[in-house]
């Protein structure tokens, strides 16, 4: 089977020199953290949706095959990328979908049973919530961050201040409220608004990281070149100086 995109680019990332890979890796750990709480940073591989890779049931397997069921071709491409073993970013990139797309489709097959392993709580829980399917409150519940009566207590609070003639978010309530960080809140937000977000991969761009010998030695001559140039026309403008000033003498 031949390598995803996705798979080939992260091969080609991986094979850079130590002290690129350092430096990347300290460009995006601060990236992140300006976004993501440490509970969505230090994520187990297990639980992250991206990574995910779901296995078909006999029944999606079936439904695969037949298609008697006339779902939209989208999702029996969904489908086929799930018999090839793809993680779902693999299936985004290879297909050019969103992951909001693709959180849709996952979605829809496991309401329909054509997984065969349990989905992770987590993993299920961002998939309804990127999909549009949660709200951040049933979200937080799924997810094990919140529990029902919590969630309760604070839709009874929002229902008071929404009676006195005001307004609050549900979201900012919780935070108020004590049951969840802000962070993790924005965290789970910001998360859904980049799955909206289309991503193409071209690793035929990617830099060469290959040493070229001719290339460098050229690029030597060149800067050398480039320098005694300079210093002939540094000369030449000094001499065309000196003739000016004696020019009347």
């Amino acid at each position: 089977m031949s390598k995803s995109l996705f798979i080939d680019y992260m091969e080609k990332l991986c094979s850079y020199p130590l002290w690129i890979k350092q430096v990347i890796f300290l460009n995006l750990s601060n990236d992140l953290t300006q976004y993501l709480s440490n509970e969505f940073l230090d994520v187990e591989e297990g639980d992250l949706f991206h990574v995910y890779k779901p296995s078909l049931s006999e029944h999606g397997q079936n439904e695969l095959f037949t298609k008697e069921s006339g779902y939209d071709e989208s999702i029996y491409a969904f489908l086929n990328c799930c018999v090839k073993h793809m993680s779902l970013i693999e299936i985004a990139i290879e297909n050019n979908l969103t992951m909001e797309e693709v959180a849709k489709a996952f979605t829809f097959c496991k309401t329909s049973k054509f997984f065969s392993d349990e989905v992770p709580n987590l993993v299920s829980a961002i998939a309804g919530f990127i999909a549009g399917k949660y709200r951040t409150g049933e979200y937080l519940v799924r997810a094990g961050k919140m529990t029902i009566e919590q969630l309760d207590e604070v839709l009874n609070k929002q229902q008071e201040i929404k009676d006195s003639g005001k307004h609050v978010f549900i979201a900012e309530l919780m935070v108020q409220m004590g049951f969840v960080k802000e962070k993790d809140v924005k965290s789970i937000i910001f998360m859904k608004e980049e799955a909206g977000k289309r991503f193409s991969l071209n690793t035929e761009e990617m830099p060469n990281i290959s040493f070229e010998k001719e290339k460098y030695d050229l690029q030597v001559e060149y800067t050398r070149l480039k320098e005694e140039n300079e210093i002939l026309r540094q000369k030449m403008d000094a001499v065309l100086t000196f003739i000016k000033d004696h020019k009347s003498e």
